[in-house]
């Protein structure tokens, strides 16, 4: 199959009233997902996920570090709850499945960002529910990329312990619009691939040899903490084909093969399309298939927004020592970060507060890429210890979403 043939086999969803009226039969219908790639954590599970992204702190991957510290044990890296949840549901009644049915099939979503607030630590042992369900669902009048309708989807994930306990919670969007018109408005694919020199490889292996090491065991105290202070620069990349496997092998991803696949695609046929051998694929293939990418508009493969998220948190709790805590993280992905890439990952302190939940410190946080545009912008809210009022206690859960839930 020819690139346009293949681009032409992949533009089939549209965007229309009723399609838009059947996804918002959706909101509030916990909805059954796929095991999830951890149905237990583990000590090489935490350890792989970390290295997904490449974070080396001590902290989620050596046992007798992870002792001496407040923590007393292992426990994983924040975002490592995505790679958790055995479903809440296994089925959902047929009269709700049949008001959503084929919603919006085949239109294209796109990451563009998410919400999450951590109140318990995972350790080795521990077993997730995860509760799973749309929100909102918003149509926007024209999409800058596709020059065309375009729908944001609202979604949320609680994931609950064996104990009970919710442990964090994620709020999320996709942005749904059509490929033919994200391909024929070709606005992305303007975007030359990065070719880069010597010198500037050198100056890129410079920025990772000077990175900071995580703070580790030294406290970050709060009366410590000014606003303005720089949280410092991560560089992750350029990007590679070899990255997006590795950050797939740590997080997992949801992606079949063989017999699997087959059974997904009787499920989700429209998640799948033909490739150049005629063969089907995943249309998540975008995130490592150059002509699959350009069906959709792209110059090129791109990376999971998760995975930028990841980056940021690891700036983060890089910044904050192992006797902070991570409270909440929120971000946008506003442009696509293509293979060849690079992210530079910078923060600051913007706000330092006294709350019930404890001693506050607020950042702004953002990757920018070697074009100098600012791919994903977000904010963090750390819980610090205080030489005053002493270690940081975790945080209660607040707040519901005003959806009532339909099981």
């Amino acid at each position: 199959m020819s690139e346009a043939s293949a681009a032409e086999a992949a533009t089939a969803g549209r965007i229309t009233d009723e399609g838009i009226a059947k996804m918002r039969e959706r909101i509030g219908v916990v909805v059954p997902r796929d095991a999830p790639f951890n149905t237990e954590a583990s000590i090489d599970g935490i350890r792989h996920f970390t290295a997904a992204y490449g974070d080396e702190n001590p902290l989620y991957s050596d046992p007798e570090y992870a002792a001496s510290t407040r923590w007393e044990g292992l426990i994983a890296a924040p975002p490592f709850v995505l790679t958790m949840g055995e479903s809440e549901v296994k089925t959902i009644r047929p009269e709700l499945r049949a008001r959503g049915a084929h919603a919006l099939a085949g239109v294209h979503e796109f990451f563009t960002g998410d919400d999450m607030q951590f109140f318990k630590p995972i350790r080795p042992g521990d077993r997730l529910t995860k509760r799973y369900y749309l929100c909102a669902v918003n149509e926007k009048a024209e999409s800058r990329m596709s020059g065309g309708r375009a729908v944001h989807t609202h979604y949320r994930s609680d994931y609950i312990n064996q104990q009970g306990e919710l442990v964090a919670i994620e709020r999320f969007n996709f942005m749904r619009m059509e490929r033919e018109g994200a391909r024929e408005s070709g606005k992305q694919a303007k975007i030359s691939p990065a070719v880069y020199t010597d010198e500037q490889l050198a100056e890129i292996d410079a920025a990772y040899a000077a990175q900071p090491p995580p703070r580790g065991s030294d406290p970050r105290y709060w009366e410590d903490v000014t606003v303005g202070d720089d949280v410092g620069t991560m560089v992750k990349g350029p990007l590679t084909t070899t990255d997006v496997i590795v950050w797939m092998r740590g997080w997992g991803g949801g992606v079949q093969s063989n017999r699997r696949a087959w059974k997904h695609r009787q499920r989700a046929p429209k998640f799948f399309t033909k490739n150049a051998n005629n063969a089907w694929d995943v249309v998540q293939r975008v995130h490592w298939d150059d002509t699959m990418a350009r069906a959709v508009g792209n110059p090129a493969a791109f990376d999971y927004g998760r995975m930028r998220s990841s980056h940021l948190t690891h700036l983060v709790t890089n910044w904050m020592g192992d006797d902070a805590w991570l409270w909440r993280l929120a971000c946008q992905h506003r442009q696509f970060n293509f293979v060849g890439d690079v992210q530079w990952v910078r923060g600051t302190v913007v706000a330092k507060s006294v709350e019930p939940e404890g001693h506050v410190a607020d950042l702004e946080v953002s990757c920018t890429n070697q074009r100098g545009e600012r791919v994903s912008l977000g904010n963090a809210r750390v819980i610090l210890p205080s030489r005053a009022a002493g270690p940081v206690a975790l945080p209660a859960p607040d707040g519901e979403d005003d959806v009532p839930l339909l099981y």
